[in-house]
C-alpha cells in the first residue's frame, strides 16, 4: 500500500466537533479508513497553516480522494492537500536509466 499525507483545516462546524468531548475524531477516521480498505497510520492536530495532518495507507490515490469527499461535503473541513510519499531509491534507480541530453547553447 502507498502512504499518503493529508493536510487540512477545520471549518467552524469541524472545530465545533472538536469542542464536543463526545466526538472521537480518531475513531471516526479509523472507521472511515476501514470502510474503504485503507489504514489510518496516524493523526495529528497541528499548529500553523493547517489544523490537522492525517497519514494513511491505501491502495491508490483514488481511495484517498474518495475518503476526503465525505468530510468535505459535510462542511467540516477545507483547504485539503493530499501528498503521496515516494520511495526515493526507486526514483533514483529509474532516473539513472532516463535518456536525456541537455540542450546545447
Amino acid at each position: 500500500m502507498a502512504r499518503y499525507i493529508v493536510l487540512g483545516s477545520y471549518t467552524k462546524e469541524g472545530a465545533q466537533g472538536l469542542v464536543d468531548a463526545s466526538t472521537d475524531r480518531r475513531a471516526a477516521m479509523e472507521a472511515l479508513h476501514a470502510s474503504v480498505g485503507a489504514k489510518l497510520v496516524d493523526y495529528y492536530l497541528t499548529r500553523g497553516q493547517y489544523d490537522f495532518c492525517v497519514i494513511s495507507e491505501a491502495d491508490s490515490f483514488s481511495v484517498v480522494a474518495a475518503m476526503t469527499l465525505k468530510p468535505r461535503a459535510s462542511g467540516a473541513v477545507e483547504n485539503l492537500v493530499t501528498l503521496e510519499a515516494v520511495d526515493i531509491e526507486e526514483i533514483q534507480n529509474i532516473a539513472q536509466s532516463v535518456g536525456y541530453t541537455p540542450p546545447s547553447g
